[in-house]
């Protein structure tokens, strides 16, 4: 294909993409005569830009290319149109003959994001005669390459309505306990939206999402993106992307992901950086937190939205148990100071207007008197209602330890340049008084780096509140990245206030649900005057709250909702095949799916934490076995597993599975280190009695 005219400014960025998703035709000899064809000609779009392309008609699903879900539209003249913003099939047709009117050119044109705009029928009369329009661009092709395309598109949009059809029966055939009848589920991240998206492929209804912060913005607003005060960046690896898939939210996810393949490590002990590629079966795919969140939530609205409703800037004040283990809750309008997520970082999406706007809305409080199942979601702060509801009632016994290796941290967006460094890696400087410059790439090119320093190194703290001691900070400190960094940005980063992390905490390891089967028969449901059983449970944060290094957070707790959903698959499954004591009215309910959930996950959550505290331990802790895992591995890899980093990379592998292992390996390390410290002990016994008895001889052998 030869471009005929180059995009421009409207459209230039989604001209470009389609251009390099366009598969090209083998092409025959060129033609010189125009043909006519039929005012109706094809025309087909893409759910994405790596998406399958399907027939109008078919199906018109929001998209970056086609964000309102409308038809596009189709002129047609003299050349034949076939107007598409995603990848094309790829037909190979024989080659035309000379001469023919089936030599004439076909126009391929991507229009601009404005879907109102008119191509203009006269605009296309021939390859010439190049659109004028902002965001055109023309492809002189042959039309014997596009003679089997209504084919192609046919037998695509065939397999995809198959595909559809094959999973919507899978979802439909699934075992599943009646559901309640309302499920509130407080908290609006990561997890509780994943949670919302597992109950709704279920086929629950009435399922809510209450959420203290307000919307993010779209996933496709790459001005809010690639802005690094939006929103901090999180890990999503193997295990986070089988638990999205399971979900059928990966795709989506990916999507606005960025892959990392490695990483680059500066340190005193290496001033030039060290490299270190990974070859992992599912590589880390990094997006910003927030943008995430967004993602999720135009997962539901565009798959779910009939069984799910989102509300923000709503926070749950209150929660009471009821006999029978429904709940009354209380909502209110979340507080301005609510706004700041759990790492202490400011929600900087919220405009001035917004906020004058609060203060003029009325402050309403709701109190929801019966609420069959309640999930909590809401992270480990003291905020969170429905955990501090669950703690020390039902086996729920929270555990937050005291940090004893705190930091803080600002962030600073550096932007390195393609020809010079590679932009699928994840960065990192340390310094000789122990300060930490962590970067991770995003989707627009960007790094987000985070500046992490410890709350008593009081003479880097103030330097972190000037923007020319940052300046000179960044030009000794980090020499690598002090050139990419704006002084603009070092203006801001030096106004921002000083964030923290997260303290370690889990929920206990023997339950993180309630269940009140005892009282069941008390609990009415008030809308209905009719028996209901009712139930909670705690997901994510709520259980595991563990410090970001390794990524473990978000990716536990998309485990944790498909733990969940398996559990109700489980007690689905036994009902319909008539298995257990179905004595009880709740044997066969879903809220029997929760202590089974407990019995499969606290114990998990518990040692998720404990191995994460062992990593923020210091040497001892954390360098020592790293050290001794790396020996014993390769001396014995028979007996011996690689390091417990390594080993969390382990899908198949729950986490107290891990603490078991290893524990046992420690042991085994010990007793065969005792045994050779033992064994060279008496060597050099035996070597110093031999050595004092030769001279014991020898003097004897000087007095005679």
């Amino acid at each position: 294909a030869r471009l005929a005219s180059a995009h421009t400014q409207g459209g230039s960025a989604m001209a470009a993409t389609s251009v390099a998703a366009l598969a090209a035709p083998r092409l025959g000899s060129p033609a010189p005569a125009p043909r006519k064809v039929s005012a109706r000609a094809s025309s087909a779009h893409s759910d994405n830009v790596h998406g399958t392309v399907v027939r109008s008609g078919t199906r018109h699903a929001r998209s970056p290319w086609n964000p309102t879900g409308a038809r596009l539209r189709l002129r047609a003249s003299r050349s034949r149109l076939v107007q598409t913003p995603g990848a094309i099939a790829n037909p190979e047709p024989e080659g035309p003959k000379a001469g023919t009117e089936d030599d004439a050119p076909v126009v391929f044109t991507f229009p601009s994001r404005d879907e109102n705009e008119d191509l203009g029928a006269s605009q296309t009369e021939s390859s010439a005669d190049a659109p004028r329009d902002s965001g055109i661009v023309t492809f002189e092709v042959e039309p014997s390459a596009f003679h089997s395309m209504d084919d192609e598109f046919d037998a695509i949009a065939s397999k995809v309505e198959a595909d559809d059809k094959k999973k919507a029966e899978a979802d439909a055939a699934r075992p599943n306990p009646s559901p309640p009848s309302r499920t509130v589920i407080v908290g609006g991240g990561p997890t509780g939206l994943a949670t919302a998206i597992a109950l709704a492929r279920r086929g629950w209804e009435n399922v809510e999402v209450w959420e203290r912060l307000r919307r993010p913005a779209r996933p496709d607003d790459t001005a809010v993106w690639g802005d690094p005060d939006r929103s901090y960046n999180v890990g999503v690896s193997g295990r986070g992307q089988i638990a999205l898939e399971k979900l059928g939210a990966c795709e989506r996810v990916l999507r606005y992901c960025k892959r990392v393949n490695g990483r680059m490590d500066w340190s005193p002990q290496s001033p030039d950086g060290v490299m270190r590629l990974s070859d992992k079966k599912y590589a880390t795919q990094v997006i910003q937190r927030d943008r995430l969140v967004a993602v999720l939530l135009e997962e539901i609205e565009e798959k779910y939205s009939a069984q799910v409703t989102v509300f923000h800037d709503t926070a749950c004040s209150k929660c009471e148990w009821l006999p029978g283990g429904g709940a009354t809750l209380t909502r209110e309008p979340a507080s301005t100071d609510a706004v700041n997520g759990d790492d202490g970082l400011i929600d900087s999406s919220s405009s001035s207007a917004t906020k004058e706007n609060e203060k003029d809305a009325p402050f309403v409080r709701v109190v929801e008197p019966f609420v069959p199942f309640v999930v909590g979601a809401e992270g480990a702060t003291r905020t969170n209602a429905v955990l501090d509801a669950m703690d020390g009632d039902g086996g729920v016994a929270v555990i937050r330890y005291k940090d004893t290796n705190p930091r803080v941290y600002k962030t600073i967006p550096i932007n390195l340049p393609s020809e010079k460094f590679r932009s699928d890696l994840n960065y990192s400087a340390r310094t000789k008084e122990g300060v930490a410059l962590e970067c991770l790439p995003t989707k627009e090119g960007m790094l987000v780096g985070i500046l992490l320093v410890k709350p008593g190194d009081a003479k880097t703290c103030a330097i972190l509140e000037s923007k020319n001691k940052l300046r000179k900070y960044f030009d000794e400190q980090f020499p690598m990245f002090a050139p990419y960094v704006e002084d603009d940005d070092l203006a801001r980063m030096a106004k921002r206030r000083l964030s923290t992390l997260p303290t370690f905490s889990h929920a206990g390891e023997k339950s993180v649900h309630r269940v009140d089967f005892e009282d069941a028969n008390k609990n009415k449901n008030k809308t209905s005057d009719a028996l209901e059983l009712g139930g909670a449970c705690l997901l994510g944060d709520s259980i595991h709250t563990v410090k970001p290094y390794f990524g473990l957070g978000v990716n536990s707790a998309f485990e944790d909702v498909c733990v969940l959903d398996a559990c109700l698959d489980e007690v689905a499954s036994t009902a319909a095949a008539g298995e257990g004591d179905f004595a009880s009215p709740s044997a066969s309910s879903w809220t029997s799916a929760l202590p089974l959930f407990s019995a499969r996950r606290a114990a998990d959550a518990k040692a998720l934490v404990d191995i994460s505290r062992g990593f923020d331990g210091g040497f001892l802790t954390f360098v020592l076995p790293l050290i001794l895992d790396g020996i014993f591995h390769k001396a014995l890899p028979g007996l011996f597993m690689p390091n417990t980093i390594q080993m969390l990379q382990k899908e198949d592998w729950t986490f107290s599975r891990v603490a078991r292992r290893k524990r046992a390996e420690r042991v085994a390390q010990v007793a065969i280190l005792s045994t050779l410290l033992a064994a060279v002990a008496w060597l050099v016994g035996k070597a110093a009695k031999a050595a004092l008895g030769a001279i014991a001889r020898a003097i004897a052998t000087g007095a005679a």
